[in-house]
């Protein structure tokens, strides 16, 4: 009984819960079946009989609404309920014992709606064929329970083939919908492979600062403190904005700054208009964390990263450039710049263009991706 109840709570839920392309796939389902009867009705009607056209217009006009509605009301709930809770044998002979009552409404609304006095001229109980080869036509009389047969049969027919796109585009649907989750998935996973590879690294800065001013080690641990509570919240979501970015990676430069001192040079230059954009949580900052380790902490002399993101067109670039000089203590895996390319990839597939290379005593890596208004 409870059962019972929770499905038909469902039922009525569902008729409310409609999606964008649903919406539109009835409109077109409306105007076919309109553009259908229309075409159907033209063989019995004489050239000089125009205004029986509007009639006929009409008439289809009504029914296309209840096709619309009855489809929507009676039969994408519960095809929608038995889809995700799985077909068997019962649930299909019920969902076509609903379907069959649903073309037979749709049948007695087709025949009794020419009972009509201003839709008359539209019954088909008595139907002459136009031949304009020949001064006689062909005279068909159908009986009132003839007529509802072969209008529930029509209409069983159309709600069949109905059914059958709705199948389709609800398996479209959760494909899309599996595929986005193996995605996030994905991605997820990525991002989570960096929390190792920074925390080693934050680790052995201050572990190089105690040995040369434990005052500073004490203050990094609490940069590294505050910038984990960040990161800790920040590495949930799968995508980040340029701000959310750029604002984690202050905690790390200052962590960093504090270390280098001035053989940290910085030169930031992000314009506003970019600074909603989206990009793979943490991608930043591990682009500014191989900036930093290989680039300006193997040098005696100063070093420059130069950090610049602005839009161009319907696209927005980012680009990161550090100074070269002497070869990194620290082995290069090339572990962060693969993963920053391979969630790139994830979000934007081929829209996403990634460079990194070195040229002219920089290396420079360079991102650029659709602008999203």
């Amino acid at each position: 009984m409870n059962e019972h109840v929770s499905y038909w709570r469902q039922h009525w839920q569902l008729c409310w819960q409609t999606h964008r392309a649903y919406r539109i796939g009835q409109l077109v389902t409306f105007v076919l079946f309109l553009s259908f009867y229309l075409l159907y009705s033209l063989p019995f009607i004489q050239d000089e009989q125009n205004g029986l056209v509007v009639i006929f217009f009409i008439r289809y006009l009504l029914e296309a609404i209840c096709f619309v509605l009855v489809s929507h009301l009676l039969l994408r709930p519960p095809l929608r309920i038995f889809y995700y809770r799985g077909f068997s044998l019962a649930t299909g002979i019920k969902y076509v014992s609903i379907m069959a009552v649903a073309a037979l409404l749709l049948a007695l609304v087709s025949v009794y709606i020419s009972f009509i006095p201003a839709l008359n001229p539209t019954d088909m109980q008595q139907i002459a064929v136009i031949n304009k080869d020949s001064a006689e036509g062909l005279q068909m009389h159908f009986s009132l329970t003839t007529l509802v047969v072969m209008m529930w049969s029509m209409h069983f027919g159309l709600y069949i083939l109905w059914s059958s796109f709705y199948i389709g585009w609800q398996m479209r649907q959760s494909r899309k919908a599996l595929q986005q989750e193996m995605q996030q998935a994905r991605l997820q996973q990525l991002t989570n492979q960096l929390n190792p590879h920074f925390l080693f690294n934050a680790f052995n800065s201050i572990r190089a600062l105690i040995f040369e001013d434990q005052h500073k080690a004490a203050d990094t641990v609490t940069q590294l403190a505050e910038l984990f509570r960040v990161h800790l919240q920040a590495h949930l979501r799968p995508t980040a904005s340029l701000q959310e970015e750029w604002l984690l990676c202050q905690h790390f430069l200052k962590i960093e700054q504090v270390r280098l001192e001035q053989r940290l040079q910085l030169e930031v230059n992000i314009d506003d208009d970019v600074l909603q954009q989206l990009l793979p949580t943490l991608s930043l900052l591990t682009l500014l964390e191989n900036a930093v380790k290989h680039g300006v902490s193997p040098n005696p002399a100063a070093g420059k990263i130069k950090l610049r993101a602005s839009r161009q067109g319907s696209r927005w670039q980012l680009q990161i450039c550090n100074s070269v000089g002497a070869a990194s203590t620290s082995q290069c895996t090339g572990t962060g710049l693969a993963n920053c390319r391979k969630r790139l990839q994830l979000m934007f597939g081929d829209q996403a263009h990634f460079e990194a290379g070195q040229s002219k005593g920089l290396f420079i890596v360079s991102i650029e991706l659709p602008y999203a208004e």
